[in-house]
């Protein structure tokens, strides 16, 4: 089972600040992206008001790489990648696998390291009080094969690019504490 998230994306040069409109137009570019309703999830607390965390979501995936937007649903404290494909590697000199699990192959290789891999990443924060956050991000995506041409599978995160994450995060609200 799968759900679907809408978001209105604002495309940023992280390097230059450049914002990138839908053909030349003054309007928002969106995607949708969807997710497995059973993709693992990596959830945290953290003792900071929800409004103080959310200010600092954006610099968190700009400053691993990945561009996101938050939620069409101006209620919900949810931001998101669209579909992000690996060209070779995640991060030069490691294996894909270290981060995404998308199983092994019948030689016992792991999939994310051999195979073309799609995936996106969801981070959602709900108040648990006045003064603390949970902050849930998912990695959800599929790998497929593309010398045969095999049905995708289903990939996860392995916890350690949402933990890089999330620390990511925490260095920014320890660096700006109100």
């Amino acid at each position: 089972m799968r759900f679907l998230v809408s978001i209105a994306i604002v495309l940023t040069c992280a390097s230059c600040g450049a914002k990138r409109r839908a053909s030349g137009s003054d309007k928002e570019k969106t995607f949708s992206v969807w997710f497995r309703t059973d993709a693992s999830h990596f959830t945290q607390r953290v003792a900071v008001p929800v409004d103080s965390v959310w200010r600092f979501v954006p610099a968190t995936f700009q400053f691993m790489r990945f561009p996101g937007a938050p939620s069409v649903y101006n209620d919900e404290y949810v931001y998101l990648t669209p579909s992000l494909k690996i060209e070779g590697r995640l991060y030069q000199g490691e294996a894909n696998s270290l981060y995404i699990n998308c199983g092994h192959t019948v030689g016992g290789v792991p999939i994310a390291d051999t195979y073309r891999v799609t995936f996106a990443l969801l981070m959602k924060l709900t108040p648990q009080s006045d003064r603390d956050t949970e902050v849930d991000i998912i990695l959800d995506g599929t790998a497929q094969d593309m010398a045969e041409r095999s049905e995708s599978v289903h990939c996860t995160g392995t916890g350690r690019l949402e933990a890089t994450i999330y620390r990511r995060l925490e260095t920014f609200l320890a660096s700006h504490n109100d």
